[in-house]
């Protein structure tokens, strides 16, 4: 078995890795989940003795990429994010994902390919062939930096473009 990661009640990942000790084997019909006991390093006594938590064990996948599911459009239970395109066009491509959902990202496994370009803010004023101004988010960065500056500095006219 693989080392294991422990996820708190709080949500955040203890910073120490465990090993799996126990598995009941029993699905829980109601949440699908199957109880089971690790045994992490407690140095710091933050673990309690019969505490609940998510045990996180590694699944590793080749050929995945990684896409905010901000960047997503969903219809019909089907997902869609917008590939740039080299004439600065947008298009709409249907993606496939692995079935894992955290609340933050997708693990998409068909639809884009490692160097695709995709939107990842203002998806939902998109349409299919439009033209955009791409920027980096090293350039969203440096334009909300002037904007901060021109507002400190009295410049309201551009610092709210």
């Amino acid at each position: 078995m693989p080392m294991v990661k422990l996820q708190l009640i709080d949500g955040s990942i203890y910073d120490k890795e465990g090993k799996i000790d126990a598995i009941t084997g029993v699905i829980d019909q109601a949440t699908g989940s199957v109880s089971m006991r690790a045994l992490f390093p407690n140095a710091e006594h933050i673990l309690r003795s019969g505490g609940t938590a998510n045990i996180l064990i590694p699944y590793i996948m080749d050929d995945v990429i990684n896409v905010p599911q901000a960047a997503t459009v969903e219809i019909q239970d089907k997902k869609f994010v917008y590939v740039l395109q080299a004439d600065n066009t947008v298009k709409y491509t249907e993606i496939t994902i692995f079935n894992l959902d955290n609340g933050k990202e997708y693990l998409v496994t068909s639809g884009l390919k490692p160097g695709d370009k995709i939107v990842i803010e203002g998806v939902q004023n998109l349409k299919d062939g439009q033209k955009i101004q791409p920027i980096t988010p090293a350039q969203k960065e440096a334009n909300y930096k002037q904007a901060l500056q021109d507002q400190h500095d009295g410049n309201l006219a551009t610092a709210f473009n």
